[in-house]
């Protein structure tokens, strides 16, 4: 399963690989986000810290638009090559550069790309994630960028909706988060793949 979460050109486009362990069924998450250049000018008071999340191996700072893109289908195909791709679920707003190039290598249809609504309608994922993370059936690799994300996120309650959107978090950067939350709501659909893991990095 893979989850992204794309922004503008004063964003990070967010990527979440998600799968469940053979025999013990826990989830593992392993997350990577991408920048262009420019942003470490647009957002100068960021740059040291995304400079430390490259070196880290979390962050691809990429001097050519479009990159970031290439960087996320040549993994998609990898995964899907070794039948291990169940889907790539996306925000359905602002991804269509996304879905054309995945398209390329034989991704596509409603089936494989899967258009996760936001706001609201991701309070399931959010519940998810907390309750199996306090159980440990949800282990994470640990990573910087994600623990930044995680701390740049705002959580807003609604009635009885659990909201964290890019909108309360201002401008703050949660894009791997909200990838995360994408995968992790089609995980919970409980898909099934024609190998017995669908976890690979």
């Amino acid at each position: 399963m893979m989850g992204v979460d794309g922004g503008g050109l004063d964003d990070l486009l967010g990527l979440a690989v998600l799968g469940r362990e053979e025999k013990t069924r826990q989830w593992l998450l392993w997350s990577k986000g991408w920048a262009h250049a420019s942003v470490l000018e647009r957002r100068k008071s960021e740059a040291s810290i995304l400079r430390d999340f490259e070196e880290a191996g979390d962050l691809v700072i990429c001097d050519r638009f479009g990159d970031d893109i290439a960087d996320i289908v040549a993994l998609a195909k990898r995964i899907d090559e070794q039948g291990l791709l169940h889907a790539v679920a996306l925000d359905p707003y602002g991804v269509g550069a996304i879905v054309d190039a995945l398209d390329e290598v034989g991704i596509s249809g409603q089936d494989r790309l899967v258009g996760i609504s936001q706001g609201w309608k991701l309070t399931g994922a959010v519940k998810t994630a907390e309750r199996k993370l306090a159980g440990g059936s949800l282990r994470h690799s640990g990573q910087g960028l994600m623990a930044w994300a995680v701390g740049n996120a705002r959580v807003e309650p609604k009635r009885n909706a659990v909201l964290v959107t890019k909108q309360a978090s201002g401008s703050a950067k949660i894009d791997p988060l909200m990838a995360a939350f994408n995968a992790i709501a089609l995980m919970s659909t409980n898909p099934w793949s024609s190998r017995p893991s669908i976890f690979v990095i």
